[in-house]
């Protein structure tokens, strides 16, 4: 909202002595929630360990859970009638126009907005709401400012609000896979390690044959992916957009760790077990095959070994490189083999579809029945979080944290062939 009307000196100077007590207050509540959240979290572990040790809690843990809850709800409390006034002192002076044009945010705004508020309002909510309290600064990280060179071209008087976007890489790998919820920190699953098939025609009175299936008893647990920037509270303001910008671009992140992870996690923890570093796949090297043979050729004789295997192939990741010599390839005459230029080429090979991704290594390809062979579990979907770890909140700071938490469980190993693109097969071989 915007005031042409001259602005009252007098009003400035309430409203400026109402923001200064009013931020005293704010720090002084800040601090209390952060020690009764401590004491909250102590106490509910000092419960957890009760229940798992007797089996049930004991009255005085229950009593001082209701009342340092209390405590908290009090000071949410507090903080909203501190919005409430402000609002009121808005109602009776007017928002004043302090930029000489620009739009100004209330104070009302700002309490409501703040992560302290939106912390104390989730935790009447939830007692287990998280709350990260752990130093995240490291001093050396750089931080989004309003400096040049940082968020600061975005701000200023006004700013044009243009649509940021930078590079992306299309995701398909989750998409090959099956993906399931979870409420554990650990899965358990069975994997078969092996089948020896004797079924055959029996003569009447004879003795059926006896076959076998081998299992192991697996689990993977749940792993979590995760970075975070630190960033001024003045370029978030100021630049709203950037924010929206930050999250998007740290939840990319994450999706290009997960697909790092499903590809090449080496199951230590807190890595994932990817599938192409799993000692139990299938593998194929080109200079194996037969003379003659091209990348295609390399590529239908995988998906031969995953079907002799009995597991239908759904899906061909290959590198961007990799790819381009495959629809790049010409018969005798110089033709396209592959595509039509006009129209380009399905993404398929051998009626298989083909996921394009700098996720996995030029020269490697990946062969399965995904939908067959492994899982997803979700455990926390992707999110952003916002904070003031430690001295965050008098530096007028906040760090920015995306994280997920999933497993990856490879019931069939055999039912993914990795595919080596070392060199043309020659004579001899």
């Amino acid at each position: 909202m915007m005031y042409k009307k001259p602005f009252n000196p007098l009003v400035k100077l309430d409203i400026q002595f109402f923001a200064e007590k009013t931020e005293l207050n704010i720090k002084s509540l800040h601090t209390e929630f952060k020690e009764a959240w401590g004491e909250l979290k102590g106490l509910l572990d000092d419960q957890s360990e009760e229940i798992k040790k007797y089996g049930t809690t004991n009255d005085d843990t229950v009593n001082k859970i209701k009342s340092v809850e209390g405590k908290i709800s009090d000071i949410g409390d507090e903080m909203k009638e501190i919005q409430k006034r402000a609002d009121e002192i808005e109602k009776k002076f007017g928002r004043p126009d302090l930029a000489g044009g620009g739009q100004v945010k209330s104070l009302g705004e700002m309490f409501v907005q703040s992560e302290a508020f939106e912390a104390m309002k989730k935790a009447n909510e939830f007692k287990s709401a998280p709350m990260r309290t752990k130093s995240l600064y490291q001093g050396s990280k750089a931080i989004i400012t309003t400096a040049d060179g940082s968020g600061g071209a975005l701000t200023g008087t006004q700013t044009a609000q243009v649509d940021m976007a930078a590079p992306t890489r299309a995701f398909r790998l989750r998409d090959l896979l099956p993906v399931q919820a979870t409420q554990s920190n650990a899965i358990e699953y069975v994997q078969e390690t092996g089948f020896t098939n004797t079924a055959r025609p029996v003569a009447e009175t004879t003795a059926k044959p006896e076959s076998a299936l081998t299992f192991d008893v697996m689990s993977e647990s749940v792993k979590t992916i995760a970075h975070w920037i630190p960033a001024s509270r003045q370029v978030l303001d100021d630049a709203g957009q950037l924010q929206a910008y930050i999250n998007n671009r740290l939840l990319y992140g994450l999706m290009l760790a997960e697909e790092q992870q499903i590809l090449y996690g080496d199951g230590t923890s807190p890595n994932l077990q990817g599938i192409l570093t799993h000692t139990g796949i299938q593998g194929y090297n080109w200079s194996g095959g037969t003379v003659g043979d091209s990348k295609i050729d390399a590529i239908r004789r995988a998906i031969t070994l995953a079907r002799i295997a009995e597991y239908p192939v759904n899906g061909v990741v290959l590198h961007p490189n990799d790819w381009e010599d495959i629809q790049l390839a010409k018969g005798d005459d110089g033709h396209y083999i592959w595509v039509n230029v006009n129209d380009g080429g399905v993404m398929r090979l051998w009626s298989v579809p083909v996921v394009e991704t700098t996720a996995i290594a030029e020269g490697e390809a990946l062969i399965g029945s995904f939908n067959m062979g492994a899982m997803l579990w979700d455990r926390e979907d992707a999110n952003i979080r916002v904070g003031e770890p430690q001295d965050y909140f008098t530096r007028n700071m906040v760090a920015i944290l995306a994280e997920e938490r999933m497993a990856l469980t490879i019931f069939r190993p055999e039912a993914f062939v990795g595919v080596t693109f070392d060199a043309a097969p020659t004579a001899g071989v």
